[in-house]
């Protein structure tokens, strides 16, 4: 009971942190960058001489032996899915913050700016399936509620799949979505659906770090544990054969995952437990080269 009281005040420290970073902050930036990016089809009329060639309806006009065109209309009001992952790794931080609570953090920025400028905002919490859903919603409080959920909700897999919120999400929703992906990606294939999902949506990769998992530090023998499969092994980081190993390895495993992202259109954030402030700056920094 004490634990869970202290995470809900750490809730309240977060929101007000957050608040404050929109009202002065994030709010013009978050606007620019997200708002009337999406249009939605509206309805049909026929071909008028000048109208754009590309907009007919080429269904329409066989059919009928008119040529029709479609009419869009713009979407003022964004549909945003916040996918975070609770996998066992999600509760790892060697320095501050683990990465889950930088999950919280930056998911409070996104609900506030989203509540300012009437966007609505849904939740999906998840490990190896999809542990927790609430559909997109408006207001403040749900931003409260989204908060909540992310720092309390109990991990019940400790291994992690990306690609399983993605496909839940192309089954559930309605419209095109921004969907913020905060993950560590230390899993198994997900490109299959992140490529299918990023055909119909924006996608907004956020990928948590902590420097110890950059680069093995030299301590001597340590006993290492992967907290998702659980397995344990002893590894002498005095070695420089070892370390320099373990560093092209990561380095491998990050140049493909970039690539991932890149080649299906998906932009990505790097944020590291190790700095809450750095955080909330990449973020801003994001929003800035987004709206250019």
């Amino acid at each position: 009971m004490d634990e869970i009281s202290e995470i809900l005040r750490e809730a309240r420290r977060i929101e007000v942190r957050a608040r404050g970073m929109v009202a002065n902050e994030f709010s013009g930036e978050y606007r620019s960058s997200f708002k009337g990016r999406g249009i939605d089809f509206h309805d049909l009329r026929e071909y008028i001489h000048g109208d754009d060639v590309r907009s007919i309806d080429w269904n329409t006009t066989a059919r009928t032996a008119e040529p029709y065109v479609k009419q869009f209309i713009e979407r003022r009001e964004l549909n945003i899915y916040i996918a975070i992952d609770i996998s066992a790794s999600s509760n790892y931080g060697s320095v501050n913050f683990s990465k889950r609570k930088i999950a919280a953090i930056i998911s409070a920025i996104f609900t506030l700016s989203a509540a300012k400028n009437g966007d609505k905002v849904g939740l999906i919490l998840f490990s190896d399936i999809v542990d927790y859903f609430s559909s997109a919603k408006k207001g403040t409080a749900n931003c409260m509620r989204i908060l909540r959920e992310t720092l309390l909700y109990p991990h019940k897999n400790t291994n992690s799949n990306p690609g399983c919120a993605l496909e839940f999400l192309l089954n559930h929703q309605a419209r095109k979505s921004l969907i913020l992906l905060a993950s560590d990606f230390l899993c198994n294939d997900f490109e299959k659906p992140l490529k299918i999902s990023s055909s119909k949506n924006d996608i907004i990769a956020i990928q948590l770090i902590d420097p110890a998992e950059n680069e093995l530090p030299k301590a001597g023998k340590v006993r290492l544990t992967d907290p998702e499969s659980g397995i344990t092994q002893t590894v002498n980081t005095n070695s420089e054969s070892i370390r320099q190993t373990y560093l092209r390895n990561r380095i491998m495993w990050q140049t493909n995952l970039d690539q991932i992202f890149e080649s299906n259109g998906v932009d990505k954030i790097t944020l590291s437990t190790n700095n809450e402030p750095n955080a909330a700056l990449s973020l801003r920094k994001f929003f800035k080269e987004r709206r250019t």
